[in-house]
């Protein structure tokens, strides 16, 4: 009887062993794919600094060429309006020098 007993319980402690080495193996091999995952995942992140950085910096420049294209527009703004006196200034005049010839030499 006691032989018997010894044997049922080889078989289960084989089983036993066998399902536990089954089980480290399974855990191992999930541990390296999450060790995969989050390398990539580091990458990911190292990448996406870098994108953020150069977005901030091509906001910054594209900033700079706002504010320099607003005061290049003021001063072309300012250089036609002044024109535009002038233009009617000599419009005036040729007016008057046009009045006074009709009235006076005609």
């Amino acid at each position: 009887m006691e032989m018997s007993m010894v044997q049922q319980v080889v078989p289960r402690q084989e089983n036993y062993a066998q399902s536990r080495a089954t089980a480290l193996h399974n855990v191992e091999s999930t541990i390296t794919e999450l060790s995969g995952i989050f390398t990539h995942l580091a990458t990911m992140v190292a990448h996406q600094g870098e994108l953020a950085i150069r977005i901030d910096d091509n906001m910054d420049e594209s900033l700079a060429n706002v504010e320099g294209a607003h005061s290049s527009l003021l001063r072309h703004l300012n250089q036609i309006s002044s024109n535009r006196w002038l233009l009617i200034k000599i419009f005036a005049i040729l007016i008057l020098f046009l009045m006074i010839f009709i009235f006076f030499v005609a």
